[in-house]
């Protein structure tokens, strides 16, 4: 979001929450969030306990030796299974986002097992050869449809 306290003053309490709102749309539709967390911000802040609550991974980072908020107790530091936190500098950034990235692999994408109906994953394997699709692929379209027209 490139906003500046400058460019939101003049605007009315309406426009600022639909500025806001659109930002909070686009953050859930990210795979993975990564903050540069070195100043304590309110507004990212809750930015994170947003999209946490969405169950999106979330890469935090801040420049080492800088504390607040963030500060690790060390090297990398996560307490919960989709959170990467670490400490960096200008020397080890691409490192560290390296690692956090591979950390945050297996939270991106979910794994789900479902039991169907014979006659049901017939059908399934019939129109997914059909599109030449993997079933996964066309069972996710499915309920991907279904959610859109739905909200």
């Amino acid at each position: 979001m490139d906003m500046t306290i400058e460019k939101l003053i003049p605007l009315s309490y309406p426009e600022r929450e639909a500025i806001f709102m659109e930002f909070y749309t686009k953050l859930e539709d990210c795979d993975i969030v990564i903050a540069e967390c070195s100043i304590q911000s309110t507004q990212v802040g809750f930015g994170l306990a947003h999209i946490r609550s969405k169950g999106k991974p979330i890469v935090i980072l801040s420049i080492k030796g800088v504390g607040g908020e963030f500060a690790t107790p060390g090297e990398t530091y996560s307490n919960v299974d989709n959170m990467f936190v670490s400490e960096y500098d200008l020397g080890t950034l691409s490192k560290v986002l390296d690692d956090a990235l591979e950390y945050m692999q297996p939270h991106i994408d979910k794994r789900f097992t479902m039991i169907f109906p014979a006659y049901l994953l017939a059908k399934v394997e019939e129109v997914a050869h059909k599109k030449k699709l993997p079933k996964a692929v066309f069972i996710r379209q499915l309920i991907e449809q279904e959610l859109q027209k739905n909200s």
